[in-house]
């Protein structure tokens, strides 16, 4: 089974995602928002977490810290420029969409 995309899931999220890479001038990374899966949540166990990771080998080369009105939002990349990993904290409305989706195919 693939991978679920990340606006089936979050489509909220990536709307907001585009909005802040809109206002901070990186425009490139808003088309590469439509094809990002979630390949895995984050398990550090930190109730505020709500990171995931968006290709099978996360190694960060660089950060954006999105200026968002709620939580944190960082965005990951690789050496290759693409999204690797989505930092999410203090977000409960991400948080409860994830465990509805994980929980709900485990039903």
């Amino acid at each position: 089974m693939p991978s679920p995309m990340v606006s089936e899931v979050l489509p909220d999220l990536i709307d907001e995602m585009a909005a802040l890479l809109r206002e901070i001038g990186a425009e490139p990374l808003i088309e590469k928002l439509a094809s990002l899966r979630i390949e895995t949540v984050c398990d550090c166990g930190d109730e505020n977490c709500s990171s995931f990771a968006t290709l099978d080998e996360v190694k960060v080369d660089n950060s954006i810290e999105l200026p968002a009105m709620e939580g944190y939002l960082i965005i990951d990349l690789n050496a290759a420029n693409e999204i690797c990993f989505i930092e999410v904290l203090n977000r409960p409305d991400v948080k409860y969409l994830l465990e509805e989706h994980y929980l709900g195919q485990q039903r």
